[in-house]
């Protein structure tokens, strides 16, 4: 029994990993509408949000679980990074797809640049029965304090780790952020969140924010913002 229970487990927390990792890659690729199709239903009863922007081309994803009528909505920009070029909604339970000029959802909105800034700050989280995803201000906390031991430096910029104040060995989040050869890049992952301090959740998706090549100018003023604080430079830690 012993060894059938230690199988079992293993095969949930290999479950749990390949979940996790099959997200992250959808997360981390071009989107289009067919990969709504991919994307969390609403089983998890969660909301979430996400921002990407790779290659220039900036996209916004939005589960939205609150009413009878559930959808995942896909927003996808025009080159200038601010209106909307089109809106496709996906419902996953009756796996119908409708390209639409505009949503019902109460997260809607034509005022993208708000929303790409409360993906950001987390703001939009807040309230909307979403998770607590790691957002801009625990990055920059850590930033500030100069924490060496959660903070790595990159040629074009930083990646930041998060972690439990009694438990550093313990990742529970992470950043990534630079001005690369071709353009801006600024990702937040969040692996999980605690819904009180005994009970810890793995999001539905695990990254709010993803982009590369990029020059989106949400992303980069948040870039460049903590560039004021701090460059990627060979002088940094000393």
């Amino acid at each position: 029994m012993k060894k059938l229970a230690i199988i079992v487990l293993f095969s949930l927390l290999c479950g749990s990993y390949l979940y996790s990792q099959q997200y992250d890659d959808l997360q981390a690729r071009s989107l289009s509408n067919d990969k709504l199709k991919q994307f969390p239903g609403p089983e998890g009863g969660k909301n979430y949000f996400f921002l990407q922007s790779i290659d220039d081309k900036t996209q916004i994803v939005i589960g939205d679980f609150t009413g009878v009528d559930k959808k995942i909505i896909l927003i996808t920009l025009n080159p200038d990074y601010n209106t909307i070029r089109s809106v496709v909604e996906y419902n996953p339970v009756r796996k119908e797809m409708r390209l639409r000029k505009t949503s019902d959802s109460k997260f809607f909105t034509t005022d993208i640049e708000k929303l790409k800034r409360d993906i950001i700050t987390g703001a939009i989280y807040k309230g909307n029965n979403a998770g607590k995803m790691k957002s801009y201000d625990d990055l920059e906390s850590i930033f500030k304090i100069n924490d060496i031991s959660k903070i790595t430096i990159e040629t074009f910029g930083f990646n930041v780790k998060l972690a439990e104040v009694d438990e550093t060995s313990k990742l529970s989040g992470a950043f990534s952020f630079g001005n690369a050869t071709n353009g801006y890049y600024l990702q937040f992952k969040t692996l999980y969140y605690r819904e009180n301090p005994r009970v810890e959740v793995a999001p539905p998706l695990r990254y709010s924010v993803y982009s590369r090549d990029t020059h989106d100018p949400v992303i980069k003023e948040y870039v460049e913002k903590l560039f004021k604080i701090r460059k990627p430079t060979a002088d940094y830690v000393r």
